[in-house]
């Protein structure tokens, strides 16, 4: 199996996290969308969850995304590093000696983004 494809893997496997945290942190019983996020929409704009939302439906089909450019998931990893930042954060977390799964994730996530562009072109 090549680099890349170990990358990729390695990238969808880590992109479960961030999704299953964000889809409980969307409450979608008063969108008018149903959580299918739409760009134009005003309602969606002003939303206080609009990237997140925007987020999950840019991740929601596994096997399209899995067939995405490595810089698309390159940069669906980082939302998802800066999103379960924030949301460790928000719960008082230091993620450099916390121990929990969330943090854990964080660092794995980090490690990987990092070796994502640290790669030989």
């Amino acid at each position: 199996m090549s680099q890349q494809m170990v990358m990729r893997r390695r990238i969808l496997e880590l992109l479960a996290h961030p999704r299953q945290v964000a889809m409980a942190d969307v409450d979608l019983s008063e969108c008018p969308h149903s959580g299918v996020f739409k760009t134009l929409d005003a309602t969606c704009s002003q939303c206080a969850k609009n990237h997140e939302c925007d987020w999950l439906n840019s991740t929601d089909d596994f096997n399209d995304l899995a067939e995405k450019e490595m810089e698309y998931l390159y940069c669906a990893l980082i939302f998802g590093i800066d999103f379960i930042d924030a949301h460790n954060g928000h719960a008082k977390h230091d993620d450099k000696t916390c121990n929990c799964a969330s943090c854990e994730w964080v660092r794995d996530a980090r490690v990987l983004a990092y070796e994502y562009v640290q790669k030989p072109t």
